[in-house]
């Protein structure tokens, strides 16, 4: 698989300029397009979309001169629907379907949970989803990449999902947080070796549980180490509400410092 096509959620935000950049970058390195979209949605109070149309003209042309100083193929679009109550996250995830990556950002701590965008967007678009920080500047990304590894189906889909970003890698660390039995050295091996085949530059690590959480101990392995990338399964339970994604991915959605690449 490769990456050549790249959906790229366009809001109002403050970090929408932020999450441009992160798309252009990471475009250029693929050599992929980027299709910026922008949600139209209808709701019972229509006074609160009298400006969607300047919203959506504005963030189209930053996306016009962004792309065409890179080098990077792009266009807008608007994805309306005229049905009332419709969700951005319903049209957003329809539109994932037609793509090989989307692009959104890190929701604020405020977010209401039933309204929640990444991780709908995550468990039900079929895709992989690069989540960008809420703040901060990431010069590069890709470069150097930490994975996550767990035996487990999310984290095998993710590690396939991510290959053409890991092939292009200068360092990619495969760190796995274990009880240290000699079963997950083997396992540690085992995927080296796959990764070795398909051409990328890996190491992996073992490190022993802690009384620190795992989220927290993959934040401060990407901190300490300089990565500009975390690539990690989003395990997810059902509930009567839906599917929601694990206690590691919730913590990391709401601590990350460098962009999150997950698959479901």
């Amino acid at each position: 698989m490769e990456i050549k096509d790249i959906l790229l959620y366009m809001n109002d935000s403050p970090s929408c300029e932020r999450r441009i950049d992160t798309a252009l970058n990471l475009a250029q390195t693929l050599n992929a397009r980027v299709t910026g979209v922008t949600i139209v949605t209808y709701g019972y109070y229509q006074p609160h979309y009298l400006h969607t149309e300047e919203k959506t003209a504005t963030a189209g042309a930053l996306l016009k001169a962004k792309a065409e100083l890179a080098g990077v193929p792009a266009r807008h679009r608007n994805i309306e629907s005229n049905v009332v109550g419709v969700s951005s996250r319903e049209l957003l995830i329809h539109a994932a379907h037609c793509s090989d990556l989307v692009v959104v950002s890190q929701e604020s701590s405020r977010s209401n949970r039933t309204e929640a965008l990444v991780e709908h967007l995550i468990t039900g678009c079929g895709r992989p989803v690069l989540v960008v920080p809420a703040t901060g500047a990431f010069h590069t990304i890709g470069t150097r990449i930490l994975v996550a590894w767990k035996n487990g189906r999310e984290a095998a889909r993710t590690l396939h999902d991510a290959l053409p970003i890991l092939q292009r890698a200068d360092q990619v660390t495969v760190v796995t947080v274990t009880s240290g039995d000699e079963s997950s050295q083997q396992l540690s091996a085992g995927i080296r070796e796959h990764l070795q085949q398909h051409g990328v530059n890996v190491r992996t690590e073992v490190y022993p549980i802690t009384s620190a959480s795992l989220a927290d101990n993959l934040l401060n392995h990407a901190c300490d180490g300089g990565y500009d990338l975390l690539v990690m399964g989003a395990y997810s339970h059902g509930t009567r509400r839906g599917s929601q994604l694990g206690k590691v991915a919730n913590q990391i959605l709401r601590e990350m410092t460098i962009p999150v690449f997950m698959s479901h």
